[in-house]
Order: structure tokens, then C-alpha cells, then sequence
């Protein structure tokens, strides 16, 4: 779609064509407003200066994961210029080829590290203010960019961008195959995107912006009616003057001059130099703080001056209140020039401890009494903070950055308590200094200053008289929320006040949490999963569970309902923190505050609504990695099904508790009535925990050196023991060594099961069946056997018929199944069980005797697992955390991939259950697939058995197929019952 030939446009400044950051978001304020109207984004630099391929460049150079032959190529592509479509293809398909055999996963955690690491440090501010004003005026914003998502999709989330359209990556099975997955986004291929993507969302193109910076954007920039050329290159620029279209420059984040090299050095020269000359002539005084406060004064205004930074203050009166804890966000190093030259003098400061050992401005803190703390360390954080109240109180101020850190984008970061805790010790007020562009001076891991105008507003003093602790989390969000808004709203400066509420009622008094999950370490077995699925994600162990709802559940108080669960379950409220090198026992430590957003999610399906629909969204949510550093579990509610129903996922990670532990923590967070139950405990917030990751290791190593002697005092009375008893002590040995050797065995020893199930590609797919309790019961009675043997002996019986519909052998079918080895005296949550293997009789056509084969092993099975149980622990689970994880993993991969199934049953609820008000009517378990075919798991609920099939969709090609032999070997148990 093309548009008439627009007069050129002006600005107030005259110059025809030539926009400032002002006069673009002036424009988007003053145009249309609404979805309806689209903002499509360039990436490469328009959003970013460079090119985000560089980065991916740079890492697979490093890596050596780049044959010569294809880099030179691409040297020889980028030197001859890339004009034709067949440059960019031949340029991409380079590119990609790397990315053969690697994870999906795996590449979006490259991307975001890559992000976090270089490209999130090249983004224009300038840019980053277009899309907000974008945003507020609710435009559909979308990044188009010839790149990969795994490029772009960081960046989109870190704005806020809900969607991107880029050019496609082959993925077949969740693997890359370093091959293009259809048409690349280059010239008229990105301008056709856009258009479809118009179709489908309703978007008015010729109200719509599009901004790009390169002259192959040509056709995508014409596809709507207010094209805007951002940081042109020449022949851009040239069709920006045929076309009309205006044309901005934003500052260039590249490499440093010589001027700025040299204003640089001239500007650190001055703070030094003032700070040194200022504290001479105020040791006259005989006064250390006059001193300092003298020095500061020249380090500001000296430095500034020589460095070419300018501040441009709004609601500077606001500076006078002293003593006062000044907070400002964090955008640069060149901050500490910014505050010297604003605050002058009657301050002091907290810095990392990094900054103590800094050549000259190492010293300089110190005399300034400034706070270093260790980020990774709350205690000694707080311990730092301590003398800070005393300044305070002696009427010398504090400045902090709330956000902790410099933040990798423009986005202003969470706050930390700290200083609200200080502020509210002291007694003293809160100023807030809002910087707005101290990142377009010297940029994050800049070394040199750019000389401009640094625009500041300081709110008003928010009095902190009267503060509670308990409602300081309240308190702290109100205060970003003003950063947030005279960010928005620049120049406004905002009213800075925070208002101070009484509770309306009565507070309940504090009930105890559930003891349950409560060990504050992983076990070994709990280790082995946590590192191996670190080095290869394929061994992922997210364990999930699939409630159908009926009705829809209210969303708040669905929400409401995971609040209180989080309170109720201290495990909800913690994250995994290993020590350091991931070399010893994995620790489990309470964070200071939990973001339901992030783990509380709503989706709606599209018409029609099926259950393969629920299952698909359920499948997708379930096999996402989680986030390592949060709290292990997340909630997914699916609306949307067709007949009224809704669906309530819940996934946590294997680490955290095995199923019968998820049982007793589902059956004491659900309710077994609609109503709301006004007398249901109500335990208090938890509070954070404390946890070096250097401090775990050096504390389990000497802890592990001082038990050393008990340890050995404890195996030589046991070996007195066991010398009293020679035939028990040999026989126990035996089949201790017998375990050990199997399970090392089988480690090392390939996959030895059914040749049809051997591949394995790590993607999933969510199949359900149900069959009735008591008839699975009967059926598997009648042959002598129990609920689980019927289970497995169905399971064979379907894997027989699969593979007769496929002409394969039916003489080999290995099966897994869990062993559990909890005792009533166990705590609750946690994993306690063991795994055993069995040599499935699958060609066996008889159910009965299926039956009673399964039942033989099984029993056999669980009178040894005592005997491994032991003989693990024993001999492999002291080294167990001290392994790196790549050989954690290869073991555990070694292990689990040797089975064709895992199956597993949990003994469930045999009453109905209800979530925020909704009844539940099906419960489906599904389980990972640490590198077997298929993992089936059932679970009993109130008198239904609820199967949940999860296949890998290379092993199993006919997933849908599978589950009918499934049933149909259900089927021939049930009939067993006569």
C-alpha cells in the first residue's frame, strides 16, 4: 500500500524535514489515538545504534562455533555491501547455520543473555521514549525487523512490545536447523508483513508510523501514511527528502572521539583535583566534615565544568531539606558527577564495595564516609546502612539509588527497602531526584563523557512521620510510581507526597504456615535434577497439573487465592540460590517480595475452544523453563473453552516435591466448598532470607570438615556392628554393591528399549483419558493384582497395539516407575523415592498375565528398594553436589533415557475440591520427559482416574493414535472384571 507524496514537513526550529525527539513524540501526542493505529519499529539500528547480529557474532567467535570457511564469507558479504535480496539471504543462512542442533530454549537464553550483557547497553534513549509516547497514546507498537526473535524478542519485552514481526527460524522438534523457516523480512518482504499483520489486527495504515533507518526499508516505511526516517544512512536520507518524510538523528552511542577522550580525562582530573584542593583548604577549619563537604563542592562544579556536563534542574527549592535521604534512579557512571555538582555538600553516600579499592575515587569515598555494601550480600547490606541513621540524625544526609544498580535499559528498576528503612528509622523525609538522560552522556560500561545537558526534576520532601513497617512495601511502590510518572510526563514535576492510610479494620492475628517443604536444602536427588536440566535443558523436570474448572473462577480472587497460598506455603516465597562455583548443596532462601504477576497468568483460547486447544496452551505453559531465580512454580487460568468451562494449570518444578508431596499440598490449599471460609488461617508475610553464594560454599565445606571426624567415629562403630554380624553384614554389602554397580551401569550404557521409540527430541505433546476408579480397581483385582499393576499392565497392552499398528518389534519395552519411600514420619513436600526398570513383557496379548508379570517385579522391585536407597545415598550422593553440572547431567541423562516410559500413579482425592469458588471436576498429572518416549502418570479424583499422556513428539509420531491403544489397553483390564 503506497500513500501521496506528503509536503515536506517543518518544525518550529525552520529546517525543512529535520525533526527533534520533541517534535516526534509532540507529533504522536497531538495524532490519533487508539489501537486502531499502528507504530511499527526498525530494530537494527533505528532502536538500537548497530546491529544485534554483532553480538550473536562476537559470542560464536568466542566460542569458537564459527568454521572459517563460513566466516569468511560473511567478511566478504559485509565488505561488498549487502544491495540484494540474495546478499541478505546468503548473509542470514551464514548466520544461522551456527544455530544447527541447538534448543529452541537454548537460543532464547542466549538472546536474553546477549541482551543483558551488550545489546541492551546500545539502545537509544531517545527511541526508548518514542515507544512510550506510543504506548500512552495506546498505538499497537510492533518491532519489524529482518532479524531473528531470538534478537528482537528480548528488547520487545524489556519495552514492553507485545509484538514483533522478524524473520523466521526453522525449528523442527524444539531443534534449530540452522535454516531459514520461511520468507526473510527484508525489503518488500517486511513491507508485506506489515500489511498482513495490519489485516489481521484492524490496524489503519494510513493513520499509522512506521521508522526505519536504512534505505531498504523503502517499501516498509511506505506502507503507511507518517513515515518517519530515524538516524538515516545517505540514500535514506535522499528518499526522506522525495518522499517528505522527516528525518531525526539521535545521538550516536558509538565509538569515543578524541574530544571526548580528552574531556573525559580533564573531567575525572577535575573531581580529583577539587575533591584534594577542597579538603586541604578545609583542614584549615580543623573541621573533617567541612572538609569534605568543601571538596565535594570543587569535585562537582571543577569536574562538570572540564567534563562539558550542563544540569538543567526543575524543583531545585526542593534541595534545601536537610537532613533528607535523597534517592535518585541509576542510570550511569557519570551519576556521581551529577550529585556532587547538585547536592554540593552535607551528604554522604552508598556505593559497592568494588568502588572502596577504585584508584583515587576509592580514597575519595572513604574520607566522605560513604557506605559500601556487597549487592549479594542483604546482611552485610544492612549491616553497612547502619551508621547512616546516626548521620542522619546528626543532620548529615544520605544519597542512594533505590534501584540497587545501574539498570541494563532505560526502564527504571525495582527499589530496594533499604533506604525507605533508613529514612523511617531516622525520621527524616524522602527527596526524590528524577534523572531523565544521564545515559545519552555516558552510557552503561561507557568509559567517556559526552558533553550535554543532564535534565533533572527533585520532587518534593515526602515526610516519612508516621511510617509502619509493615506497610513500607506500599510506601515504596507509591514513591516509584511518582519516578514513573514525571518520567512519562517530563517536564512535569509532580506533587511528590505520599498519602498516609490507617487500616480499616482490625488486623487477624498471625497463624502458622503449613509445615510442609520446609528443609532449607535440596536433597541429592533434588541436586541431580536442579543442575542437570542447567547443562542441558532437554532434562527440564517441570511437573504440572491440569484442573477442568466449573465455572470460570473470579479472576481476583483467584489472584487473592495465591496470595494467601504463598503465605500458607513458604516454599512459594523462595528461590533456589547455589553456592558458589555450583559446587555443593543447593539452598533454599525466602525472597523479600513475590510478583504474582509473574507467576499468576490468564489466557483465553480462540473459538472453537476444544480441549486439544486447552491441552496445546497447557503443554506450552507446561514445558517453558522457569525462571532460576524466582520462586519454582506458576499458575496458568485457560478461558475460553466451548462449553463454559475454564482451565486451571499449576506448575512447579520436580526439585520442590515429588507427587505425593504435591498431593498433600493440593489437598490443603483447596477447599472443599464454594464459600469463602472467613476462618482460614492467615499467616503473616514471611521474611526475607540472607544467602552468599560464597558464604554457602565456604560454610558447607568447613561444615563438612568439622563433621568429618563424627562421620568417621559413626563408620567405625557400624563396622564394629557389622563384624558381630558376618552374614547379614556380606549379604547386605552384595546386594548394595549389586545396586550401586546397576545404576552406574546403567549410566553408561545407551538406550536398550524399543528400536521404534529411540529418537528423542525434547518437545512435547498433552494427551487425557479417564476411566473409573473402582472399575480399574476391579479389573486388576480380578487378576491378582492392585491399581498400579492394572496401570502398568494397560500401558504395555497400548504400546503392544502401537507397535503392531506400525509393524515393529514387540519383544522390547522398557518401563520406569517410581518407587516412593516416604514413611509416615516424613516431613511433607520434598522427593523420597527411588526409580526401578522393568523389562516390560510387551508381546505378551493376555491382560491377566501381564498383570501378574507386573505384579511379580513390583513386588520384588519395592523389597529392594530399600537396599538401593541405601546403597545411592551411600556411595553417590556425598559426591553429588560437589559434581559440575555437565556431569550431573550426563549421568542423569544416561539414566532416565534408557527408559522408553516412565509410568507413574498417585494416589489422589476421593472427594470433590473447589478453587475460588469454582468446582474442580478432572485432575491430570503430567510429568516431564527427562530424555525417555512418553511419561504417563495417573492420578485418582473423586472416584475418576485422570490420565495425563505426555509424549515426546519425535519419539511418538502418532500421538492421538498412541492414546487410543492407550485405551484400548485400559479397556482389557476393565474387562478382566467380569
Amino acid at each position: 500500500m503506497s500513500h501521496p507524496r506528503p509536503p515536506a514537513e517543518e518544525t518550529h526550529s525552520g529546517r525543512p524535514g529535520v525533526w527533534s525527539e520533541a517534535d516526534l513524540i509532540a507529533d504522536v501526542e497531538a495524532g490519533p489515538q487508539g489501537p486502531q493505529v499502528g507504530a511499527f519499529f526498525d530494530f537494527d539500528g533505528t532502536l538500537i545504534d548497530g546491529y544485534s547480529l554483532s553480538a550473536f557474532a562476537r559470542h560464536h567467535l568466542r566460542s569458537l562455533q564459527v568454521a572459517p570457511a563460513d566466516l569468511g564469507r560473511m567478511l566478504l558479504i559485509g565488505l561488498r555491501g549487502v544491495t540484494t535480496e540474495e546478499d541478505f539471504e546468503r548473509l542470514t543462512v551464514l548466520g544461522m547455520r551456527v544455530w544447527a542442533g541447538r534448543s529452541e530454549d537454548e537460543l532464547a537464553e542466549l538472546g536474553e543473555r546477549l541482551f543483558v550483557q551488550g545489546i541492551s547497553a546500545s539502545l537509544y534513549p531517545e527511541a526508548w521514549r518514542l515507544v512510550e509516547a506510543h504506548r500512552r497514546a495506546g498505538h499497537t507498537v510492533v518491532l519489524s525487523s529482518s532479524a531473528t526473535r531470538f534478537q528482537v524478542e528480548p528488547a520487545a519485552r524489556a519495552m514492553g512490545v507485545e509484538h514483533i514481526l522478524v524473520s523466521p527460524v526453522e525449528i523442527v522438534n524444539g531443534i534449530a536447523t540452522g535454516r531459514p523457516g520461511g520468507p526473510l523480512l527484508w525489503r518488500e518482504g517486511k513491507a508485506q508483513a506489515v500489511r498482513e499483520f495490519a489485516g489481521e489486527h484492524g490496524i489503519d495504515l494510513a493513520q499509522s508510523y512506521a521508522y526505519s533507518n536504512g534505505h531498504e526499508d523503502v517499501p516498509f516505511l511506505r506502507t503507511v501514511g507518517r513515515a518517519r526516517a530515524l538516524n538515516p544512512d545517505r540514500d535514506l536520507e535522499a528518499a526522506a527528502r522525495h518522499y517528505g518524510w522527516p528525518v531525526t538523528r539521535f545521538r550516536s552511542r558509538g565509538r569515543a572521539g578524541l574530544v571526548d577522550v580528552v574531556r573525559t580525562a580533564a573531567g575525572v582530573a577535575g573531581m580529583l583535583g577539587g575533591f584534594t584542593a577542597g579538603m586541604a583548604l578545609g583542614a584549615v577549619t580543623g573541621s573533617r566534615r567541612e572538609a569534605v563537604d568543601l571538596g565535594t563542592t570543587l569535585a562537582g562544579e571543577i569536574g562538570s565544568v572540564l567534563a562539558g556536563v550542563r544540569l538543567d534542574v526543575r524543583g531545585a527549592e526542593h534541595l534545601a531539606t536537610r537532613p533528607a535521604v535523597f534517592l535518585f534512579n541509576h542510570q550511569s557512571q557519570l551519576d556521581v558527577l551529577i550529585l556532587a555538582k547538585l547536592l554540593r555538600g552535607g551528604f554522604t553516600g552508598v556505593a559497592k564495595k568494588e568502588l572502596a579499592n577504585t584508584p583515587g575515587f576509592g580514597l575519595m569515598f572513604r574520607l566522605a564516609d560513604v557506605a559500601f555494601v556487597d549487592r549479594h550480600d542483604t546482611a552485610q547490606a544492612r549491616k553497612a546502612l547502619e551508621p547512616a541513621v546516626q548521620r542522619l540524625r546528626d543532620g548529615i544526609s544520605l544519597v542512594i539509588a533505590p534501584e540497587g544498580t545501574r539498570s541494563a535499559t532505560p526502564a527504571l528498576g525495582p527499589f530496594k527497602k533499604g533506604a525507605f528503612h533508613v529514612a523511617m528509622q531516622a525520621g527524616v523525609p524522602i527527596v526524590p531526584i528524577v534523572i531523565r538522560n544521564a545515559g545519552e552522556l555516558m552510557w552503561r560500561n561507557a568509559t567517556t563523557i559526552h558533553a550535554g545537558t543532564v535534565q533533572l526534576v527533585v520532587l518534593a520532601p515526602i515526610p516519612t512521620a508516621g511510617w509502619e513497617a509493615e506497610d513500607l512495601d506500599k510506601y515504596v511502590e507509591e514513591v516509584r510510581g511518582e519516578y514513573l510518572a514525571a518520567l512519562a510526563n517530563w517536564p512535569g514535576a509532580g506533587s511528590g507526597r505520599v498519602t498516609v492510610t490507617a487500616p480499616a479494620s482490625p488486623v487477624a492475628a498471625p497463624a502458622p504456615p503449613l509445615d510442609w517443604g520446609s528443609s532449607p536444602q535440596m536433597n541429592p536427588l533434588e541436586t541431580a535434577m536442579w543442575r542437570a536440566e542447567s547443562a542441558n535443558p532437554r532434562l527440564r523436570v517441570n511437573v504440572s497439573l491440569l484442573e477442568l474448572l466449573d465455572p470460570v473462577p473470579d479472576w481476583d480472587r483467584l489472584v487473592a487465592a495465591h496470595e494467601w497460598a504463598s503465605r500458607m506455603v513458604p516454599r512459594m516465597r523462595q528461590r533456589v540460590v547455589e553456592p558458589a562455583l555450583a559446587l555443593g548443596t543447593p539452598t533454599w532462601v525466602t525472597v523479600g517480595d513475590i510478583d504474582l504477576s509473574r507467576h499468576v497468568h490468564r489466557v483465553r483460547l480462540a473459538p472453537p475452544g476444544s480441549m486439544s486447544q486447552l491441552l496445546d496452551a497447557v503443554r506450552d505453559f507446561a514445558a517453558a523453563p522457569f525462571d532460576r531465580d524466582r520462586p519454582l512454580w506458576e499458575t496458568l487460568l485457560v478461558e475460553g473453552l466451548a462449553d463454559g468451562r475454564a482451565g486451571y494449570a499449576v506448575k512447579s518444578h520436580h526439585s520442590v516435591t515429588d507427587g505425593l508431596g504435591a498431593i498433600q499440598l493440593m489437598m490443603r490449599l483447596h477447599s472443599g466448598t464454594p464459600e469463602h471460609d472467613p476462618d482460614r488461617p492467615e499467616p503473616p508475610v514471611p521474611a526475607p532470607g540472607e544467602a552468599s553464594r560464597v558464604g554457602l560454599l565456604t560454610g558447607q565445606v568447613a561444615g563438612a570438615v568439622r563433621s568429618a571426624p563424627v562421620t568417621a567415629l559413626r563408620q567405625g562403630a557400624g563396622l564394629l556392628g557389622a563384624l558381630a554380624r558376618p552374614v547379614d553384614t556380606v549379604s547386605r554389602a552384595g546386594g548394595q554393591a549389586a545396586a550401586a554397580v546397576g545404576l552406574l551401569g546403567q549410566a553408561a550404557s545407551g538406550p536398550a528399549g524399543s528400536p521404534l521409540l529411540a529418537r528423542r527430541g525434547g518437545g512435547w505433546h498433552f494427551n487425557v483419558l479417564d476411566v473409573p476408579l473402582a472399575d480399574l480397581k476391579a479389573g486388576a483385582k480380578a487378576a491378582g493384582g492392585s491399581l498400579n499393576d492394572g496401570l502398568l499392565a494397560a500401558v504395555i497392552g497400548g504400546f503392544r497395539r502401537y507397535h503392531e499398528r506400525y509393524g515393529a518389534r514387540t519383544d522390547r519395552l522398557t518401563v520406569g516407575f517410581p518407587i516412593s519411600l516416604r514413611t509416615q514420619d516424613d516431613p511433607q513436600g520434598g522427593n523420597r523415592f527411588t526409580g526401578a526398570r522393568f523389562a516390560a513383557p510387551m508381546a505378551e496379548p493376555d491382560p491377566a498375565a501381564r498383570i501378574a508379570a507386573v505384579r511379580q517385579f513390583v513386588l520384588t522391585a519395592r523389597a529392594a528398594a530399600s537396599a538401593t536407597a541405601d546403597a545411592v545415598p551411600a556411595a553417590l550422593a556425598p559426591a553429588l553436589g560437589w559434581l559440575p553440572a555437565p556431569a550431573v547431567s550426563a549421568i542423569s541423562g544416561r539414566l532416565t533415557s534408557t527408559n522408553d516410559v516412565q509410568v507413574s500413579s498417585i494416589p489422589g482425592v476421593p472427594y470433590p475440591l473447589y478453587i475460588a469458588g469454582s468446582q474442580i471436576t478432572r485432575m491430570y498429572p503430567f510429568g516431564p520427559l527427562p530424555g525417555c518416549a512418553a511419561m504417563i502418570t495417573l492420578m485418582s479424583y473423586d472416584h475418576e482416574c485422570c490420565i495425563g499422556i505426555n509424549t515426546d513428539t519425535l519419539a511418538v509420531a502418532d500421538p492421538e493414535g498412541l492414546a487410543d491403544d492407550l485405551r484400548a489397553g485400559l479397556d482389557e483390564v476393565l474387562a478382566l472384571r467380569g
